[in-house]
């Protein structure tokens, strides 16, 4: 099959047009091989979540050519791609050849002219901006290796390429003001609080001066000054400055002209886009409007669901914590409850260990509830289940079943990490992903509480249902409702009120649906998706059906679109299930 592919070897173009006539496995290797090392060049920083720093120094081009690069390399892949015949591959390989190419035709409907100047005028938000993600490429014990000199002076010239990053982004912003495309005013203001935030940190909360407190015994005194001296230089003379400049202009210029509307569809373009996103979050055909019929569907079927529940718990409820110590102890009991049923519904399970930790200080206050960070293949990093411990006497937080199973376990854990593990899988697909099937997969993993009994209290049934359930088939309803509907945000928070969402929290989560339209409707469509192809699976196999199988097959070539595991399972059921 296609696959075990080294991600920095680089294939000439020729070599996949000399390729034996016939041999089309080749050849598709020899594409794929050669797109992927191409990529990884271009787009430096997906090679760290491979655990391939060989370009560490590096963070790539965060101006508009880095789009005109994206959409000829694009066509080009996708020009050879359509020179194989798909129908002389195996069928493993179809899977790939599919997944390759709606990956490529993915990428070019990023840059259609309708669409490209609403991505150029965002190219940073409050959830997913560069400012969220960078720290953990600066701090040790994150993501990037700190373990000799070479590592050190990588940090430093990535700081470098960062303030350069960050003045393309500031014009980027510039310009997309000046087309009338711009963030929401509540995102600028959260983001100048995060800017703060960073900035004012005391050197000893800082990600960004923590290198200094983990240097290897190993250094010499002499390499400890220097690079304490170069350190103090680059991160106050370099790096803090761009972020200062990023974060005065937002304050004081940007904000100005920040819109006070909501909806993607109210920006130049915004039709457009919001469809774009539709499709790019969900990887399915669908319409606004279906989307929120299901979401009304399902938040009514819930809160019946909810109401019985409720009736049962009487006046029970969970219990709350006082300490990031004791609640994190209190994850780990839940792992210990649900870890060992795996084997009832998994045939293969990862390798690469979790672990359970609360969020680093200088971004606890702005996270989620609790969240997934994949770990290395090599063992050097387990993966790990974050959760939120800030003010955790104060606002009264405890655990969740659901929650550990969508983040932790057979959730994020083991869809990220089986892929990652699966080196006959090609690179792309080992490390690539969609949200629609990461998602879906998390939420249908919540799920399995049922089937394996741990949600027969009832108070473990409504976190389910409530927290897990009932908020994703709202943010159906809430996302095109706020982008298609004519929704206000004012309607958007009293929708989720009424369906049993806290007031700040349902604050916090428009904010993010209002600055990434679309985003919330995968985690539903997903899980619908997967739900619906195990029933038809179930309805024909009959007593041929085997659970442990079908997960099997859901996750053995990692993430995929909805639409191409849809053909998979289709195939699959054809051959009976084995």
């Amino acid at each position: 099959m296609a696959g075990g592919l080294a991600a920095c070897a680089s294939v000439p173009p020729a070599e996949v047009a000399s390729a034996p006539e016939g041999d089309e496995a080749a050849r598709l290797d020899a594409l794929l091989e050669r797109s992927e090392a191409a990529y990884l060049d271009r787009n430096p920083t997906a090679a760290f979540f491979r655990s391939d720093f060989s370009d560490a120094d590096r963070l790539g081009d965060f101006s508009p050519a880095y789009y005109v690069k994206e959409r000829a390399a694009a066509e080009a892949d996708l020009a050879a791609l359509r020179n194989i015949d798909r129908d002389a591959l195996s069928e493993t390989d179809r899977i790939v050849y599919d997944t390759f190419e709606y990956t490529m035709e993915r990428r070019i409907a990023e840059t259609d002219p309708a669409i490209l100047p609403t991505i150029l005028a965002q190219p940073i938000d409050h959830f997913r901006g560069f400012h969220v993600f960078y720290p953990r490429l600066s701090a040790p014990g994150a993501l990037m290796p700190f373990d000799t000199v070479e590592d050190y002076e990588d940090n430093l010239s990535r700081h470098r390429e960062a303030a350069k990053g960050i003045d393309a982004m500031i014009a980027r912003l510039r310009t997309g003001a000046a087309r009338g495309i711009t963030l929401p005013r509540m995102t600028v203001e959260i983001m100048v609080e995060q800017f703060d935030t960073q900035l004012n940190a005391p050197d000893t909360a800082n990600p960004y001066y923590a290198p200094l407190g983990a240097f290897p015994d190993s250094f010499p005194a002499e390499e400890k000054a220097r690079l304490t001296d170069e350190y103090r230089d680059v991160v106050s003379g370099t790096l803090f400055p761009a972020m200062k400049r990023m974060r005065e202009y937002l304050a004081t210029k940007y904000i100005e002209q920040a819109r006070g509307t909501i909806a993607a569809t109210a920006s130049p373009g915004g039709e457009a886009y919001y469809r774009y996103r539709i499709q790019e979050m969900t990887t399915l055909p669908l319409t606004a409007e279906e989307i929120h019929q299901t979401g009304l569907s399902e938040v009514a079927r819930i809160n019946a669901a909810i109401a019985q529940a409720d009736a049962e718990r009487g006046n029970r409820t969970a219990p709350t914590y006082t300490s990031k110590a004791d609640l994190q102890k209190a994850w780990y009991e839940v792992g210990a409850e649900v870890d060992p049923l795996m084997d009832r519904l998994f045939i293969h399970q990862p390798k690469t260990p979790l672990r359970i930790e609360p969020y680093e200080e200088y971004r606890e206050k702005f996270n989620l509830a609790a969240s997934y960070f994949p770990g290395k293949v090599d063992g050097s990093r387990p993966g790990t289940f974050y959760f939120s411990g800030y003010n955790v006497a104060e606002r009264q937080l405890g655990t969740s079943i659901n929650l550990y199973m969508h983040e932790g376990n057979p959730g994020h854990h083991f869809q990220t990490m089986l892929a990652f593990e699966n080196e006959e899988l090609p690179d792309f697909m080992r490390y690539g992903g969609f949200t629609s099937f990461s998602e879906g997969w998390g939420l249908y993993a919540e799920s399995m509480g049922y089937e394996l009994g741990l949600y027969d209290d009832p108070i473990d049934r409504l976190q389910a249902l409530q927290g897990g359930e009932l908020l994703r088939a709202v943010r159906l309803v809430v996302d095109t409702g706020m982008h298609a509907k004519g929704w206000s945000r004012e309607k958007a928070l009293e929708y989720m009120v009424a369906n049993g969402q806290p007031r700040d929290f349902a604050e916090s989560e428009t904010a993010r649906y209002i600055v990434m339209p679309g985003q919330a409707l995968a985690y539903k469509v997903g899980e619908l998706k997967i739900k619906q192809l195990r029933a038809k699976a179930a309805a024909a196999l009959g007593e041929d059906f085997d659970v442990r199988r079908f997960h099997d097959q859901v996750l053995n070539t990692g993430d995929i679109p909805l639409s191409v595991l849809e053909a998979k399972i289709d195939r699959w059921i054809a051959q009976g299930g084995k």
